[in-house]
């Protein structure tokens, strides 16, 4: 399972972009780093479940401080996340991103 941990990755979603730094299989931090074309620079670090489903395809779930739950699926051979997020209204988005090494 260390294929991913210690490592950081860029994922690009078209509309914002972050850098997802996993610190360990029950630890990651994310910093929002643009949005809509703006530099942001907003940080969490947040408790995860992380699952290695084959080689360089891995399920990372997690809640954030402010209620929204995530699904990611990265798929670091084709260099793509699929993800799912629900607000804590209960809107639901489903969205692909890019992702790479930083």
């Amino acid at each position: 399972m260390s294929s991913i941990i210690g490592h950081q990755f860029l994922v690009d979603f078209g509309m914002a972009k972050a850098i997802l730094n996993i610190q360990s299989e029950t630890s990651l931090t994310f910093t929002i780093t643009e949005h809509e074309g703006k530099p942001v620079n907003k940080s969490e670090t947040v408790a995860i479940k992380l699952t290695e489903l084959r080689p360089q395809l891995w399920l990372l779930t997690w809640k954030e401080v402010n209620g929204n739950t995530v699904t990611q699926i990265q798929d670091h051979e084709n260099g793509k996340v699929y993800m799912n997020w629900t607000h804590p209204g209960g809107k639901f988005i489903n969205t692909t991103a890019s992702i790479g090494p930083v």
